[in-house]
């Protein structure tokens, strides 16, 4: 079954418009909210957290990260500004979708890079 960060990634991943979403049928109402929070926080921060990407990206430039590994850190580290959520659930969740999505280097890449950010929130 299907939670608010695989439903935000999918959004986020394929451009689609929130209010469009049919992907909310199967969420229950508090996870709706959920992804709904996330996809507003990540917009209403997101020159903050591409700063932090670049920021962080060692030896990566911003633009040869993939797609999967920048939707899953954008949306990563907006639920880390949010702190609704252990730090260290937040990072395990983001890399878990990043490892089905794209591979265990990307999991890795991720994983290191929010790991990094959370410390300094």
């Amino acid at each position: 079954m299907k939670d608010f960060r695989f439903v935000s990634f999918e959004i986020m991943f394929n451009n689609k418009n929130i209010e469009d979403e049919v992907s909310f049928i199967n969420l229950s109402d508090n996870q709706t909210l959920r992804t709904k929070q996330l996809i507003q926080n990540t917009k209403e921060n997101l020159e903050r957290i591409e700063n932090s990407i670049r920021t962080y990206s060692e030896n990566w430039t911003y633009e040869r990260i993939g797609k999967v590994e920048i939707t899953t850190l954008t949306l990563g580290i907006s639920e880390l500004l949010m702190e609704l959520t252990p730090k260290k659930v937040i990072i395990s969740e983001w890399v878990k979708i990043t490892d089905i999505h794209s591979s265990n280097k990307g999991a890795k890449f991720v994983n290191g890079i929010l790991d990094r950010i959370s410390n300094e929130i």
